[in-house]
């Protein structure tokens, strides 16, 4: 069945996707999004479990993060921080060690500030990845682990674990081989190379009413049409535009496309003809994040803690979220999701009982990021080598089809920012684009 025509067909319903279907239908570009999930939000999603609304995805804000704090600002929501954290647990040579969170903070600090000295060199333009290309290209070969090795002789053995913790944890991976020390650098350099703040924007703040407050708010002020549980099978270019196939049969025609979905997933989608070679090898190459996050509700909690474990641990960093009486919620960064099983109390209670021997799990729950068809992984972040053997290719348009997402953002990629980022870039190149189409001019 042959569906009506639109100006551009965008293909996924995250920050991305929402915000260029903004843009666009916004100005009187007939716009079609299509989502193969039955909700919108992508990585970013709150549901309801445990009696609480909870993030499984995305969630925390920052103002050093422009774009979404101007959707913020935007739409008049209110933001929120987390419980002040007073105890902190961390693990280092097998030993339980305990303290205070700015015992252990200064301590990772230290090391942070050892690791990062060198950001501004490569990045000193933020939101120009590819401003000193040469130089970056002299370290786009080396990772994390690759980087702590060097500094190994600069630290102590207690902080060097402490490291190991919070690069797993920041990176979502148990294998830190494999994360390029660039996304490290880039990230660092967006956050003015200031490791405190880098901490802060990772977890300090969130939208009071939760992430699905601005999801609504993008869509709502937009005047694109939605079709949710629709994946797309087959993006095929024509003579003119192109034609979108869906799983269940349906067949759409646009002008222009974007294709608002991960790396990890380009290759899940048949594109005739097929992209550009860089892009099909990175899809098939994956971003290295391989992770989720497991929230548990639990007694025995008597303060607010934050916890730190190394690679070998299958959570690497934990906080409390809240407290209610005698009960509360965790929330921990599961750094393989093959390593722990989100929805077994018995299972997330051992864990947790390495920092907090007498705590008790009622219950537990998770999403398996890795196994989610539509995302093949959590928050993105590139292995060495990547960002200069791919990097420009990712960002390049082909005849009028498009990729946005956070995996291609210049600034704060992997984040929401970054998503809202590339959803408003891509939507003036698309402008533009059809600008040329109605004048002939491509």
């Amino acid at each position: 069945m042959l569906n009506k025509n639109y100006d551009v067909i965008v293909v996924g319903a995250g920050f991305a996707g929402l915000t260029a279907a903004r843009e666009l239908s916004n100005k009187g570009h007939k716009t079609l999004i299509l989502e193969g999930r039955d909700r919108m939000g992508g990585r970013t999603w709150v549901d309801h479990r445990m009696g609480k609304d909870l993030e499984m995805g995305g969630t925390y804000v920052h103002w050093f993060q422009p774009h979404i704090w101007a959707e913020i600002i935007r739409y008049n929501l209110e933001i929120k921080e987390v419980p002040t954290l007073n105890e902190a647990y961390w693990i280092a040579n097998g030993e339980l060690k305990t303290g205070t969170k700015d015992e252990m903070f200064g301590k990772i600090e230290e090391g942070m500030n050892i690791f990062l000295k060198d950001t501004m060199k490569y990045f000193p333009r933020p939101y120009d990845p590819f401003y000193e290309e040469d130089l970056v290209k002299e370290v786009d070969h080396l990772s994390v682990a690759d980087r702590l090795r060097e500094i190994r002789s600069e630290v102590s053995d207690e902080i060097y674990e402490l490291l190991r913790a919070y690069w797993s944890t920041y990176f979502n991976t148990d294998d830190l081989e494999v994360p390029g020390l660039t996304q490290a650098y880039r990230w660092a350099a967006l956050a003015d190379n200031d490791w405190k703040m880098l901490e802060d924007i990772f977890e300090l703040y969130k939208i009071k009413d939760g992430t699905k407050a601005l999801i609504e708010s993008i869509y709502d002020d937009s005047e694109a049409d939605l079709q949710l549980s629709t994946p797309v099978s087959v993006i095929e270019r024509m003579d003119e535009g192109y034609k979108v196939f869906t799983r269940g049969g349906q067949v759409f025609t646009a002008t222009s496309v974007i294709a608002a979905i991960p790396i990890n997933v380009i290759n899940n989608i048949d594109f005739k003809p097929a992209l550009l070679d860089e892009k099909h090898q990175i899809s098939t190459e994956k971003q290295s994040s391989q992770g989720q996050k497991v929230w548990a509700r639990v007694r025995g909690l008597t303060d607010t803690a934050v916890m730190a474990a190394p690679c070998e641990f299958p959570v690497n960093s934990a906080h409390v979220d809240t407290i209610d009486g005698d009960e509360g919620y965790l929330m921990g960064y599961i750094s393989n999701a093959a390593k722990l099983d989100a929805d077994n109390p018995a299972e997330v209670e051992e864990l947790f009982r390495n920092w907090l021997p007498h705590i008790e799990v009622i219950e537990c729950t998770g999403h398996n990021w890795v196994e989610d068809e539509f995302s093949q992984g959590a928050w993105p972040v590139l292995r060495k080598n990547q960002l200069t053997k791919y990097g420009k290719a990712v960002r390049e348009s082909e005849e009028g089809l498009f990729l946005a997402s956070s995996d291609y953002a210049d600034g704060w990629a992997g984040f929401m920012d970054g998503a809202i980022e590339s959803g408003l870039t891509t939507s003036k190149r698309v402008k533009e684009y059809l600008q040329r189409v109605k004048l002939n001019l491509v």
